[in-house]
C-alpha cells in the first residue's frame, strides 16, 4: 500500500507535476516552464487545475429495500415493544438519547416531531438490531430520517443501508420495522476500533487541542490528503475504514474521515452529498469555524484524485487549497448540492485558506508576495499558490511575476528555471519551488 510523503528529489517532483497536469482534462489552467533571462512566454506543457474532476467521484447512496408486509396481531405488538425496550427504546431512554444528539448539524435541522425516530434508527444501528418497530408508518419519512442519521454519524461504518417491513391491519399500515444492512458484526467492530483509534492517535499527535478552529480544519484537510490515495475500487470506500485502515478511498470515505476527526477536535462538521458539474455523485463537508459555516472538499484537494484515480507516489505538498473553507457561491461553480439535509448559505470568507495564509491579492504587492515565498520556504513547502481577487489583479500579477520575471526575486539564488501554472478561471498562479 503506497503512502504519500516520501522524499523525492526536486527534479523528479517537477516531472511528476508536469505529468499530472498533462493527464487532466482542460479547465482554465496552463502549466509552463519559465527560464531566467529568456522570453517569458513559457512553453505550455499541459493543462489541469482545481476545477477539474476525475472520471468518477465514487459516491454510492445507501441501499434501501422494502421487505414485505405482515398483518399485526396482539401478541406481535407485545413482542415488538419488548424488542424495543431491550435496546433502550423506552420513553425515558429516547429522551436521554435525544439530548445527547443536540449540536449535531442534521439532528438540529430535523423537525422536532421526527427526532424520536432519529434516535430510534441510531439506537437500532448501534445495537446491530433487526426488525425493530419504529415510530412511523411512512417509508418516505423513514428514509429521510435515516439519511439525517447517516449524515451526522461517520463513526457508523458497519452499515450500507437498511430494509423495512410494513405491519398492517385491514387496509391501514400501522407501523414499520427497521433492519440495518450490516457489513460487520459487533465483535468485528470492536476489533476494528483498535485500528481506528491508532490512526486517530497518530493523526492527533501533530495538532494541539488548543489550536484554533481554522488550524484544526486545515490540519485535518492536509493530513487526510497526505495519507490517503484516491482509488475507485478500494475496499470499504464509503466509510472511514478505507481511510483509517487501508489508506485508499473515494469521496465519501474522505468526507466521513474528515468529519470523524474534526468532531473529535470539537469542530462541528457534517457530510454533504450532491453532484459535481459533470453529473457524478459526490460527497464533501460543511464545517463551522468560529461560528461561521464553510464548505471544504478534501477529495478535490487531493492530487491523486485529479490524476483520474491513478496512484502516484508523490510529495505530501501536492495539495490544492481551492476547496478549503469556501463560500456557497464558490462551491456552486463546480458542485450541485442534493443533500436531503438543508444546507446554510455560506457567505463568510474570514477563514478561507488564501485569506488566512496571506495569499489573497487585490493588487500586485511585492512585499506581500516576498513574504508568501519566505513562509513557504520556512515551512518546507514545494509550491506557492497566489490567488487574486479579480481578473485585473490576476493580469497584473502575471505581468509582474511572469512577463517581467520578478518571480526570480523570490526564489532561491540558484534557481534558473521554474514551473508555474496559471488558472484564469480561479485567478491563481502556482509556482513550484
Amino acid at each position: 500500500m503506497r503512502k504519500k510523503g516520501s522524499t523525492i528529489k526536486h527534479f523528479i517532483i517537477l516531472l511528476l507535476i508536469a505529468a499530472l497536469f498533462s493527464s487532466c482534462e482542460t479547465s482554465g489552467s496552463n502549466t509552463n516552464f519559465l527560464n531566467h533571462n529568456t522570453a517569458a512566454q513559457g512553453s505550455v506543457q499541459g493543462t489541469g487545475g482545481g476545477m477539474t474532476a476525475g472520471p468518477e467521484t465514487g459516491y454510492t447512496a445507501p441501499v434501501i429495500e422494502a421487505s414485505g408486509e405482515e398483518v399485526v396481531t396482539d401478541s406481535m405488538n407485545d413482542e415488538k415493544e419488548s424488542a424495543r425496550a431491550a435496546i433502550g427504546l423506552t420513553e425515558e431512554g429516547i429522551r436521554g438519547r435525544m439530548a445527547s444528539q443536540e449540536g449535531r448539524y442534521a439532528y438540529d435541522m430535523l423537525e422536532e416531531s421526527l427526532r424520536p425516530l432519529y434516535v430510534e434508527i441510531l439506537t437500532i444501528i448501534e445495537h446491530h438490531a433487526e426488525n425493530i418497530k419504529v415510530s412511523t408508518n411512512d417509508s418516505d419519512v423513514l428514509q429521510k430520517v435515516f439519511l439525517y442519521v447517516h449524515a451526522d454519524h461517520p463513526e457508523i461504518y458497519w452499515i450500507d443501508g437498511y430494509s423495512y417491513m410494513r405491519y398492517s391491519k385491514g387496509n391501514d399500515i400501522l407501523y414499520l420495522t427497521f433492519s440495518g444492512k450490516y457489513t460487520y458484526t459487533l465483535e468485528e467492530t470492536r476489533l476494528l476500533q483498535i485500528s481506528i483509534d491508532q490512526y486517530v492517535g497518530r493523526c492527533f499527535s501533530g495538532i494541539s487541542r488548543n489550536a484554533s478552529d481554522y488550524e484544526k480544519v486545515r490540519y485535518i484537510y492536509e493530513y487526510i490528503i497526505g495519507h490517503t490515495e484516491y482509488v475507485l475500487d478500494s475496499p470499504d470506500n464509503q466509510n472511514i475504514l478505507s481511510v483509517f485502515i487501508n489508506g485508499e478511498s473515494v469521496c465519501q470515505g474522505y468526507a466521513k474521515a474528515a468529519q470523524y476527526l474534526l468532531e473529535r477536535l470539537d469542530v462541528p462538521c457534517t457530510m454533504v452529498v450532491g453532484r459535481v458539474d459533470s453529473g457524478e455523485g459526490h460527497a464533501w463537508n460543511l464545517v463551522q469555524i468560529d461560528g461561521a459555516y464553510y464548505y471544504m472538499d478534501p477529495t478535490w484537494g487531493d492530487a491523486s484524485y485529479r490524476m483520474d484515480g491513478q496512484l502516484m507516489q508523490s510529495s505530501s505538498t501536492l495539495i490544492s487549497y481551492e476547496f478549503l473553507n469556501i463560500t456557497t457561491e464558490q462551491l456552486l461553480k463546480t458542485h450541485i448540492i442534493d443533500s436531503v439535509v438543508p444546507m446554510p448559505q455560506c457567505i463568510a470568507t474570514e477563514a478561507n485558506y488564501y485569506i488566512m495564509e496571506n495569499l489573497y491579492f487585490t493588487d500586485y504587492n511585492e512585499a506581500a508576495v516576498r513574504k508568501a515565498f519566505e513562509n513557504a520556504y520556512a515551512e518546507g513547502r514545494e509550491t506557492v499558490t497566489l490567488k487574486c481577487g479579480d481578473s485585473v489583479a490576476f493580469a497584473k500579477m502575471q505581468e509582474e511575476l511572469i512577463t517581467n520575471q520578478k518571480i526570480f526575486l523570490f526564489l532561491s539564488e540558484q534557481t534558473q528555471s521554474v514551473i508555474y501554472a496559471v488558472d484564469d478561471q480561479l485567478y491563481t498562479i502556482s509556482i513550484w519551488l
